[in-house]
C-alpha cells in the first residue's frame, strides 16, 4: 500500500535535463504521474513514436524513440531496449538513457555500450541473427528509460507492425505510428480492434499517422481472448517487397503463395536415385496413399532430427531435400521439404503448409503478407486432409496435437496460396479413460491398480511421460495424484499404440493412511484418481468472453473392495449437471456388501461465451470439485 502511495505522489522531475542525444530535441516532461496509469501497471509507456520510412523495394528504415516508467520490478522486462541486425539489417542509431525518479540521469547508453550476441534460440546450429542490447540492474524503483534506435533493413516483405499495447498491466500515456512512403510502393494495411479505443488515423498520399493515448493497464483474466485478439493492431504489407534479396510482388494469397512457391520451395525436391529406389522397396507392399504416406513418415523419423540452421534466406527457404538426405537434420522447413520430396516419389501430392505453432494464432486470412513461424505438411486425401508434424521423431502419423491443431494455416501450392484450416479435435474424440481396483484395509491403508487409457488430445497431454527417467515417471505420478497423502508409486508400465493413436499407463500405488478414522466408522473419499483440482477466480465485473479452447472427455470405474468387517452405509444419489459447458456425473452403486462401483463422468466443450457467462462455469466447476471431493462413511458390521 505504501509503494501505491508513492507512485500516484512521485513527481518526476525532469524539465530540467539536458536533451537526450540523438532525440531530436524531444524532451522529457515534468509529469505527475496520472493515477488512472499508475492503476494495477508495473509500467507506463510514456511516449512511443515508430517512424517507418518506405524508401524503395529494398530499403526500409524503422526509427525508434520510446519512454518508459518502470513501477516495480514485474515491469522491468517494459524497459528491455534492444535491437537485431543480420547481414541484411544494419543499425545506424542506438542510445539509451536511465533516469531515476527524481529525473536524474542515472547511466547514459551510447551503441559501442550495448553488449552483442547471437539470436541463440537453444536450437539453431548457425544463426547469422545478432541482437545488441543492454543490461540495467535498478536500484530503487520507479525509474524511467528513454531509448532511442535507427534500424535499416534491404529485406521489406516484414513491416514492423503496430501493436501499442504489447502486454497486461502497461499503461499507455501516448502512442504514435508513422508510415511514410517516398517510393510510391501501393501498401496495404489491416486494422483490427479499433472499436474500443480512441485510436486517432491520418492518411495522406505519402503518409499515414495512427496515434493513441490515455489507455490504463488492463488486467489478464483466466479463460479470455489472446490480447492480440483484443489489442489494437495495424499490419502493414508492400504489395512490391524484397526478401533478402529475392524481389516479390502480392495482393492475396493466391499471388503471395505463388511466390513462395517459385521463389522459395520450387526446386529443391530433388533425391538422390538410391533413396527413392530405397523408398519404392519400402512401400512396395502398401495398398492406399495414406498407407505408403505414414511408411513414408516414420522412415524421415527414424532417418532425421530436428536442429535448426538460419543463415540468410535460409531463415525462409528449406534445405535441399538431398542435403537433408545425406546429413540427417534439418529445421521445420527442411524436414517438412524432404517427406514431401519422398512422397512426390511415390505421386502422393503434399503441400508445404505455414502455420503459427504453440498458442493458437491463425494466419489472418484477410491479410496476405509473411506470416507463421513454423512449417507442416498437408496431404489432401479424398475429401479429407492428413497433416503431418515432420519435425517429431515421437508423434504418430497424422497426429498434430495441439501444438498446430485447429487454425487457420497457407497451404503453398504450385498455382498459388490457399488458406485452409487444421484439424479440430473434438471433445469426443479427447478421452482419458481410468478404471482401477482399490482395496481398503481395515488399517485405513489402500492400494490400487490404475488402468488410464487416452486418446485425441488427451494422447497429446500424457503420452510424453513414457520419456521420462523412471524417478521422474513415479515424481510425476505423486504429483499428479497430490491429494493423497504417503502415496506410494509401484510397478509402471507404459503403452504407446502409434497405430491407433492411444497411451496406456498401468501403474500400481499404495498408501498408508487413505481412509480417516472417526469412532468406529471410516471415511473416504470413492474419487480417488480424478479430482477436479481447477479454482477460478471470481470477478466482480468481469471484462472479457469466456473462451474455452478445448474440450474434451473423461470417465472414471473404480471397483473398490471395503476393508473386512466393514460395510457402506447409506450411498449419495447420482449427481448430475448439465450445462452449456458441458455436463458431469458422479454415481457410486453398491455391488455386494464387499464392493462399491465408483463411475464418473465429465465432459468439457470448447467455445466462446458471453462474459456474463463465466460465473455460471466458475459455479460449474466449483461444484464438480466439491462433489469429486466428498466423503461417504463405511461401518462396522
Amino acid at each position: 500500500m505504501l509503494q501505491k502511495i508513492l507512485l500516484v505522489s512521485v513527481v518526476l522531475t525532469l524539465s530540467c535535463i539536458e536533451q537526450i542525444s540523438a532525440q531530436d530535441n524531444v524532451k522529457l516532461q515534468t509529469v505527475l504521474l496520472d493515477s488512472t496509469l499508475t492503476k494495477n501497471a508495473n509500467a507506463i509507456v510514456r511516449s512511443e513514436e515508430v517512424t517507418i520510412e518506405i524508401k524503395s523495394v529494398n530499403s526500409v528504415v524503422v526509427k525508434t524513440k520510446r519512454i518508459v516508467t518502470v513501477l516495480n520490478k514485474y515491469g522491468d522486462g517494459y524497459a528491455d531496449s534492444y535491437e537485431g541486425y543480420s547481414p541484411s539489417t544494419k543499425i545506424r542509431k542506438l542510445e539509451a538513457i536511465v533516469y531515476d525518479s527524481f529525473g536524474k540521469e542515472i547511466k547514459k547508453y551510447k551503441k559501442k555500450d550495448f553488449k552483442d550476441r547471437s539470436v541463440s534460440d537453444g536450437i539453431s546450429l548457425m544463426n547469422d541473427n545478432r541482437i545488441k542490447y543492454f543490461e540495467y540492474t535498478p536500484l530503487n524503483y520507479p525509474y524511467t528509460l528513454a531509448f532511442e534506435s535507427e534500424v535499416e533493413s534491404s529485406s521489406t516483405a516484414f513491416i514492423k507492425h503496430w501493436r501499442p499495447i504489447l502486454a497486461y498491466r502497461l499503461s499507455i500515456e501516448k502512442s504514435k505510428y508513422k508510415i511514410l512512403n517516398s517510393s510510391k510502393i501501393s501498401i496495404r494495411y489491416r486494422e483490427t480492434n479499433f472499436g474500443d479505443y480512441p485510436v486517432e488515423t491520418n492518411k495522406t498520399n505519402l503518409e499515414t499517422l495512427y496515434s493513441i493515448s490515455n489507455i490504463p493497464a488492463r488486467l489478464p483474466e483466466v479463460y479470455s481472448p489472446s490480447l492480440n485478439d483484443m489489442a489494437p493492431m495495424v499490419k502493414v504489407a508492400l504489395n512490391e517487397f524484397s526478401l533478402e534479396g529475392v524481389k516479390g510482388t502480392a495482393t492475396d494469397w493466391k499471388s503471395f503463395g505463388k511466390w513462395q512457391y517459385d521463389k522459395l520451395i520450387s526446386g529443391r525436391d530433388k533425391l538422390p536415385p538410391e533413396t527413392t529406389e530405397k523408398i519404392n522397396k519400402l512401400v512396395a507392399d502398401a495398398k492406399t496413399k495414406k498407407e505408403k504416406a505414414k511408411l513414408i513418415y516414420e522412415y524421415v523419423q527414424d532417418k532425421t532430427r530436428y536442429i535448426s540452421v538460419q543463415l540468410g534466406i535460409g531463415g525462409w527457404e528449406p534445405f535441399l531435400a538431398s542435403d537433408v538426405d545425406r546429413l540427417g537434420y534439418g529445421d521445420c522447413k527442411a524436414l517438412t521439404n524432404y517427406t514431401k520430396s519422398l512422397l512426390d516419389s511415390q505421386n502422393i501430392t503434399s503441400y508445404y503448409t505455414i502455420v503459427y505453432a504453440d498458442e493458437r494464432r491463425d494466419v489472418d486470412s484477410e491479410f496476405a503478407s509473411m506470416q507463421g513461424n513454423h512449417v507442416i505438411l498437408n496431404i489432401p486425401d479424398e475429401d479429407k486432409d492428413l497433416w503431418l508434424e515432420c519435425t517429431s521423431q515421437t508423434l504418430p502419423f497424422n497426429f498434430i496435437g495441439d501444438f498446430t491443431d485447429n487454425r487457420n494455416v497457407l497451404v503453398v501450392k504450385p498455382e498459388g496460396g490457399e488458406i485452409k484450416r487444421t484439424k479440430k479435435y473434438q471433445s469426443e474424440e479427447n478421452i482419458l479413460h481410468t478404471k482401477a481396483t482399490v482395496k481398503l484395509e481395515v488399517d485405513r491403508s489402500m492400494s490400487a491398480t490404475i488402468k488410464r487409457e487416452s486418446q485425441g488430445l488427451e494422447y497429446d497431454w500424457n503420452y510424453s511421460i513414457q520419456f521420462k527417467t523412471p524417478k521422474d515417471q513415479r515424481l510425476y505420478y505423486k504429483e499428479f495424484l497430490g491429494h493423497i497423502n504417503n502415496l506410494e508409486i509401484g510397478k509402471i508400465k507404459l503403452n504407446d499404440n502409434k497405430d491407433d493413436i492411444k497411451f496406456t499407463e498401468d501403474v500400481e500405488i499404495s498408501c498408508i493412511s487413505y481412509a480417516k478414522k472417526v469412532g468406529s466408522r471410516l471415511l473416504i473419499s470413492p474419487n480417488l484418481f480424478s479430482r477436479d483440482q481447477i479454482n477460478l477466480p471470481k470477478y466482480d465485473t468481469r471484462q472479457t468472453p469466456l473462451v474455452i479452447s478445448r474440450g474434451y472427455v473423461n470417465t472414471d470405474e473404480y471397483i473398490i473392495n471395503l476393508p473386512d468387517g466393514y460395510m457402506a452405509g447409506n450411498l449419495p444419489e447420482k449427481k448430475s449437471i448439465e450445462t452449456a459447458f458441458g455436463r458431469y456425473t458422479y454415481e457410486l452403486e453398491k455391488i455386494d456388501d464387499k464392493q462399491l462401483k465408483f463411475k464418473r463422468f465429465l465432459k468439457i466443450v470448447d467455445g466462446t461465451f458471453p462474459k456474463e457467462k463465466y460465473e455460471e462455469y466458475r459455479r460449474f466447476r466449483s461444484e464438480i470439485k466439491k462433489i469429486d471431493k466428498s466423503r461417504i462413511a463405511l461401518k462396522q458390521q
